[in-house]
């Protein structure tokens, strides 16, 4: 028989639920696992996701569980992590999420864990590396979150620029997570044909996609 496929989730929050939300309904799994400080928060929404089941692709075991649940994983999924506050960049949450990434971490390793881990928490590219220290996992088992969120906000704006499909259209955002990202417009392109090309046909400026930036940049 195939193994089963299983999926812990630490931390229940709104980025937490959304990642176990889209389990529910497009992922290939066959148990998830709900971890939270808040062990009521965790069985609530563990009950919310079994209620969604009658329409979900597939029956999949759902549960609030601890770091045990983590041994025979394939994935453990980390979003756990302060709330970003009005005024603070994702760089001031380094001290707070960095105590609470390396606890997780360790935890989930106590399990005698072996699978992947995910990191979805702020600043994403430091979590991962701290997470991948206190682990002891190879790097290439460790995955951040990164520029995924990023790349597709700009693909959406640039599609409702031009009115074309976002399926065609090949941008991204390159460096961190954060306030220092950037976008390599020259290495953008609209199928096989370079964006700044089609722009300068269209009688758009750069101006035009750098009002896209400064827009992202509200967005970050």
């Amino acid at each position: 028989m195939k193994q089963k496929r299983k999926v812990v989730l630490i931390g229940t929050g709104f980025v937490g639920m959304s990642f176990a939300y889209s389990m529910l309904m497009t992922g290939d799994i066959d148990d998830l696992v709900l971890i939270d400080i808040n062990k009521e928060k965790a069985v609530g929404e563990a009950m919310d996701l079994q209620h969604g089941l009658p329409y979900a692709r597939r029956k999949i075991d759902i549960k609030a569980g601890n770091y045990d649940d983590c041994e025979d994983a394939d994935i453990a999924v980390i979003t756990a992590g302060a709330t970003q506050k009005p005024g603070e960049t994702r760089l001031d949450l380094t001290v707070t999420d960095t105590k609470i990434v390396k606890n997780v971490t360790s935890n989930i390793m106590k399990s005698g864990f072996h699978g992947v881990l995910i990191v979805a928490c702020n600043p994403v590219d430091i979590m991962t590396y701290v997470a991948q220290k206190v682990s002891g996992l190879p790097p290439t088992k460790v995955i951040g979150t990164g520029t995924l969120l990023d790349t597709a906000r700009l693909r959406f704006m640039l599609s409702e620029m031009l009115n074309i499909s976002t399926n065609n259209i090949h941008a991204y955002i390159m460096g961190e997570h954060g306030d220092t990202s950037f976008v390599p417009w020259d290495h953008a392109f609209i199928g096989s044909k370079k964006l700044l090309e089609v722009i300068e046909k269209r009688d758009l400026s750069l101006d035009s996609l750098n009002k896209i930036r400064l827009t992202f940049n509200l967005l970050i």
